[in-house]
């Protein structure tokens, strides 16, 4: 299965980028987190990720708590980041790869106008898809 992702419109209340794999996805999620501060561009997902709604993800480096955060850019998503919540999520993330089931939230406090950010494994089926 490795990784899937799909944007929500109203997913448990929000607007919500889930992203839903196997332990094998949800380390090269990990890994590219921790190299994504290192990137000179917006890497996407696309290598290691499939998404399944056609939004492909990027993440853009930021340097400024203000500028963070999952937001709609064209006909996908950009995940703003600073290095420390890079390495942050990826910590989170890496906790998942070793479960059999469960989900994080990367980045979302009540309150913020966001997108959501839920990694989840072993709770979705490879099916699940937005509904319209």
């Amino acid at each position: 299965m490795a990784l899937r992702s799909a944007y929500f419109v109203d997913w448990k209340g929000s607007s919500t980028i889930l992203l839903w794999g196997d332990a094998t996805g949800m380390r090269e999620l990990r890994d590219f987190l921790r190299g994504a501060r290192a990137a000179p561009n917006a890497p996407t997902f696309e290598r290691f990720c499939e998404a399944v709604d056609g939004r492909t993800v990027s993440v853009r480096a930021v340097s400024d708590q203000r500028d963070t955060g999952m937001r709609l850019a064209r006909d996908g998503l950009e995940w703003r980041l600073r290095s420390d919540l890079a390495e942050d999520f990826a910590e989170k993330v890496d906790v998942l790869a070793a479960s059999v089931a469960g989900h994080q939230y990367l980045g979302h406090y009540p309150g913020d106008d966001d997108i959501t950010v839920e990694v989840s494994i072993g709770e979705y089926p490879e099916t699940l898809r937005p509904n319209g």
